[in-house]
């Protein structure tokens, strides 16, 4: 059984560093990208079983990579310190957890995705 896969899109380095080594921690592969724009060219070459996703990346809060993500049905948490409800609606319904937040509990719950997703 392979590891599952993590994307973590975060446009601050301790926080994504922080979040990809506890995800590591738990059994997952990690990778990390801090915009828009390299979220869709690590897209285009991988497929991850979840993502974390910040609301304010370097190059904006437009949504794309989270769209993008819907579409694929790869299920994603919003970890910012934006309300998702009042930002795109790409992001309303998901998981939310608003920054700044444990660790853990970013695990925890990208644990229960993943675990979630394979019992269906």
């Amino acid at each position: 059984m392979t590891a599952p896969l993590a994307l973590i899109i975060e446009d601050e380095y301790l926080i994504a560093s922080d979040v990809a080594n506890g995800l590591k921690e738990r059994g997952f592969e990690a990778a990390c990208v801090a915009s828009e724009r390299a979220a869709a060219t690590w897209l285009d070459d991988h497929r991850p079983d979840l993502a974390i996703i910040d609301i304010q990346l370097l190059d904006g809060q437009r949504g794309v990579a989270a769209a993008r993500l819907k579409e694929a049905g790869v299920p994603f948490v919003v970890h910012s310190g934006y309300d998702p409800e009042f930002q795109s609606p790409i992001f309303h319904g998901a998981p939310y957890v608003p920054k700044p937040a444990p660790i853990r509990r970013l695990v925890e719950l990208a644990s229960q995705l993943v675990g979630d997703r394979a019992e269906q």
